[in-house]
């Protein structure tokens, strides 16, 4: 799996195995227990964006998190490997601005071909449910930003990727089938939500050109001094005429 895991670090900053674990700036059970330690993560990616407030810092968390939520699915469905969901498995690295590197013990990556179809759903329910969530609602206390609109960033991001693996030739069956994993109500119980189940409008262009547009702003153009030229493609604050230009 040393190629597997290369390209995993490469693409989608998760690191495995013991070499980086002295790297850990922060446990991921430790940041959702204890909010003042992640108040204080907050704060200085918050001081490295130069942000206006934590509420922007913490929106740009969720974001930046949706790195690792697309990794563990992409590595389902291009490498083949499945990796734990509990938090407590879960090292950040802190590094410039509010970017992360997220670590993770050898032991902790299975080749999917080696466990059950149920093994890999209970992993991803427990990303969801233990890790992700509650994770989230914490920076949002913290921050003052809501916990919805970090999860929405997270699930368009998921979306964004699905379409552009789709492109790639990828096996259909096996891709929509995780991805609906991800991104459905297919694990949960009747009287439950997926915290990434969000439906998002697909824009086309009189040209052809094709986007998931966003639930949720994240923010980034507050970086810029509230100049909206600055708003990713996908944002819901420009109209579609600007995004045609754009994407």
């Amino acid at each position: 799996m040393k190629t597997a895991f290369q390209n995993i670090q490469k693409n989608h900053r998760i690191y495995i195995g013991s070499p980086h674990a002295g790297y850990v700036s922060h446990n991921v059970t430790d940041l959702i227990e204890n909010k003042e330690n992640l108040e204080r993560l907050l704060t200085a990616q918050a001081d490295n964006l130069a942000a206006p407030n934590l509420s922007v810092a913490g929106l740009l968390f969720g974001k930046m998190y949706s790195v690792l939520t697309m990794g563990l699915f992409e590595s389902i469905v291009r490498h083949g490997i499945l990796f734990d969901g509990h938090p407590e498995h879960y090292g950040i690295q802190q590094k410039e601005k509010n970017v992360m590197n997220y670590i993770l013990a050898e032991d902790c990556a299975h080749k999917v071909e080696d466990v059950s179809e149920e093994y890999v759903k209970a992993q991803i329910r427990t990303f969801i449910v233990h890790h992700l969530q509650p994770l989230f609602q914490t920076a949002a206390h913290v921050s003052k930003c809501k916990a919805a609109h970090m999860r929405s960033i997270v699930s368009h991001n998921l979306h964004q990727r699905m379409c552009a693996l789709e492109k790639e030739g990828m096996d259909p069956d096996q891709l929509e089938k995780v991805f609906r994993w991800f991104t459905s109500n297919e694990l949960f119980h009747e009287n439950e939500r997926n915290p990434l189940y969000f439906k998002f409008r697909w824009y086309t262009s009189e040209e052809g050109k094709q986007t998931y547009v966003r639930r949720h702003c994240c923010m980034k153009y507050m970086l810029h001094d509230a100049d909206k030229s600055k708003c990713c493609p996908t944002c819901p604050l420009i109209s579609d005429k600007e995004r045609r230009n754009r994407i």
